[in-house]
């Protein structure tokens, strides 16, 4: 089993009236018993993994008052998931997301009462107690706990009186908490019109205010580990981005523009396509480059991805691009299309049964812009007797206006 570790956390209500904090023994940097540091027998991995024992307080701070004010106390209750987050509103509701292989979004009141427990289906398939199911459209399933929530956008709002709670996903889905009435609705009975609104302002604020402080976030991925004020703000800024995009917030055009000149490579995989080469992917630049075709504007070109290993200067941004597709032949390597092409707009890899065997494909989409329509080339790659050639050549209306598959392959692992 993969180990899992649940830091102590904190989250202030926009207003900064309340302060939310989850606070573990396990966390603490001396032994409660000795005063000592703990030992290698107590920090088997070298640092903290599973924590629990979680003591959560909501503090208040009071006009004049030097100290905030303790509104309530809780632990963490037999059977329940340490968190991974926190929410707290500037009317005192407070949201925990626990973490696990049954995790749980739990409301809390602002007097301090549980007043909603959503079970996200995991090894747990049915209700239990007082927990109400809300099934998530698509999961990841792995041996660190069951993963949903990665570059959502959670918020507070109220309406007509009624104080509601939203997590929505990277994909659209929502959850929905009436938290007056301590019930969870479906989404089409709730005030979707004010969901849209709240989610377009909130997300224009944070990234004009985010745009204007990249060198921060720049710094904050650089060294994630490192406590910096702008830590939570930056943490949604993904989500953010894919919101413009999703919301068409034109007035952010400008604002994306700036953050696709942001070089911060995450990740690398081996490629089907290209063996020998690594695949190298942009934390933001994919979906920056995504958002900013949803609105109907061209990157500059700049590569969400690089092949590393390749031969020769894979061009970074090819004018012409679609006259230059025209020479394209399914038998053509790798390293000609890249030169020929430049880097593509989207990869992605997938796998099937076949025979007995496990057969890959990789998948490069290059999109257009022709008379103002979205046109999207794919190439599907296979790796056949140990040489990969193109098996499907086909250009196409860009699938990902109508789907959520290339947001869903953008996010899934962010």
């Amino acid at each position: 089993m993969t180990t899992i570790s649940y830091a102590d956390l904190r989250a202030t209500s926009p207003g900064g009236r309340f302060v939310l904090t989850a606070q573990s023994p396990d966390n603490a940097t001396t032994s409660h018993r000795s005063g000592l540091p703990p030992s290698g027998s107590e920090l088997p991995f070298g640092r903290p993994v599973f924590q629990e024992s979680f003591y959560y307080q909501l503090l208040e701070h009071v006009p004049g008052g030097v100290e905030p004010r303790v509104v309530w106390e809780r632990w963490q209750k037999d059977g329940e998931l340490s968190p991974h987050e926190v929410l707290v509103s500037d009317g005192g509701w407070s949201v925990i997301r626990t973490h696990g292989f049954d995790p749980e979004v739990i409301a809390v009141s602002p007097s301090g009462q549980d007043v909603l427990r959503v079970c996200i289906p995991g090894l747990r398939q049915e209700a239990e107690g007082d927990c109400l199911i809300w099934r998530p459209l698509h999961l990841m399933w792995t041996t660190a706990g069951t993963f949903w929530s990665g570059a959502s956008w959670p918020y507070f709002f109220h309406d007509g009186g009624t104080d509601f709670f939203v997590w929505r996903t990277y994909w659209g889905q929502r959850l929905v908490l009436d938290l007056t009435r301590a019930a969870l609705i479906p989404e089409q009975e709730a005030p979707v019109h004010v969901m849209d609104a709240t989610e377009q302002r909130e997300v224009s604020v944070l990234m004009t205010e985010l745009t204007g402080r990249l060198k921060e976030v720049q710094a904050f991925f650089a060294d994630p580990d490192a406590p910096q004020p702008i830590r939570p703000k930056a943490l949604r800024a993904i989500a953010a981005i894919h919101l413009v995009g999703a919301h068409r917030i034109q007035a952010c055009l400008p604002l994306l523009q700036e953050w696709e000149s942001v070089d911060l490579p995450i990740s690398s995989m081996s490629s089907t396509a290209f063996p020998g080469a690594t695949i190298e992917t942009q934390f933001f630049r994919p979906t920056v480059q995504h958002s900013m075709r949803l609105l109907g504007a061209e990157p500059r070109g700049l590569a969400p991805y690089r092949f590393l290993g390749a031969r020769g200067s894979v061009p970074e941004s090819v004018p012409d691009r679609r006259e230059r597709a025209r020479a394209l032949k399914q038998n053509m390597r790798a390293q000609t299309v890249l030169l020929q092409m430049g880097n593509p707009d989207c990869v992605f890899k997938q796998s099937r049964k076949v025979d007995g065997d496990t057969l890959s494909t990789e998948t490069w989409e290059y999109d257009f812009l022709v008379d103002r329509q979205w046109k999207t080339l794919q190439l599907v790659w296979e790796e056949r007797r140990s040489r990969s050639r193109i098996t499907h050549m086909e250009e196409m209306p860009a699938p990902w206006l109508q789907s959520d598959a290339r947001v869903r392959e953008l996010l899934q692992y962010l």
